[in-house]
């Protein structure tokens, strides 16, 4: 593959995948807004930003306040499922028939570990966030709602990558 098809694949995935990450986390866990202002209901930090309607109207910052966590998280999502899965399944180098499950279950295990390192920050009072080893409700919503899904798009990725590498070697 052309150095300038595969940056073009790189960037259209990656910016789909976030966008898909970042969409996933604002319909699971959506920014309130009530009479005095808007707030996230997806929080880290100490206190929640909960800027009022005025300063929601007016200002980028609030809005960057609010968003914050949303935008990080995608982000992290999106290294994992894109960039560590990528050089995973690099190194690991599957047939084609296990490329799929061995992309998607390496997102899903590396999301995993994600989560169990944010819940001990939180469990040691490094930060405040959400907890998801916390009960077996809160596992099932964030595995079966928010990792599964992104893990599978990410086995998705790897596949087409692979196709597209395939499509452009049977050219030469």
């Amino acid at each position: 593959m052309s150095l300038v098809r595969r940056l073009l694949f790189w960037l259209m995935a990656v910016a789909a995948y976030w966008y898909c990450a970042r969409w996933l986390l604002y319909s699971l866990f959506p920014i309130f807004v009530d009479g005095s202002g808007p707030m996230p209901s997806y929080v880290w930090g100490n206190a929640p930003a909960s800027p009022t309607m005025g300063q929601w109207n007016t200002s980028l910052s609030a809005h960057i306040a609010v968003e914050f966590p949303y935008l990080a998280a995608a982000s992290a999502i999106t290294l994992l499922g894109c960039g560590l899965t990528t050089w995973l399944v690099r190194i690991w180098k599957p047939p084609r028939t296990r490329l799929f499950r061995t992309a998607s279950t390496a997102t899903l295990v590396s999301l995993l570990l994600l989560q169990a390192a944010s819940d001990t920050g939180t469990a040691l009072h490094f930060w405040r966030g959400p907890t998801m080893y916390g009960s077996l409700h809160s596992i099932m919503y964030f595995v079966f709602k928010t990792m599964i899904p992104v893990s599978l798009l990410a086995g998705v990725v790897a596949l087409l990558h692979r196709r597209l590498n395939h499509v452009a070697d049977d050219r030469v």
